[in-house]
């Protein structure tokens, strides 16, 4: 892969949790953690029912230059699943949240995301 295939500008985002009354962690609201250029590849998606209702699965990839899976976001925060990335490709902006995290490409250069949108 080459630098000038990151031709996308996409936002990796970090949840802000609190306790509720029964002291369960759930996710008050997002906080951009860093911007970054990425290559973005759409894989496929489905479609199925859940719950009584229809659901779209679409499954993007990410390929961003790596940053250190240690400090991957900000230095002092190392990613988890709980991540999500923000993309606008067409003025609307979309949530795509990590399924998993793979360094490719020698010396490490790139990390691959694969993502999931659920609509």
């Amino acid at each position: 892969m080459l630098i000038g295939e990151l031709d996308r500008r996409v936002t990796i985002e970090q949840p802000v949790v609190e306790l509720n009354d029964y002291g369960e962690t759930q996710i008050d609201s997002w906080i951009t953690t860093r911007e970054v250029w990425s290559k973005v590849e759409w894989k496929n998606g489905t479609e199925g029912e859940d719950a009584d209702k229809i659901t779209a699965t679409t499954f993007v990839t990410f390929y961003i230059r790596n940053l250190d899976l240690d400090n991957f976001l900000n230095g002092n925060t190392a990613a988890t699943m709980e991540h999500r990335i923000a993309f606008a490709p067409q003025s609307v902006t979309k949530y795509y949240y990590f399924e998993t995290l793979e360094q490719i490409e020698g010396r490490e250069s790139f990390l691959k995301i694969t993502t999931k949108e659920k609509n």
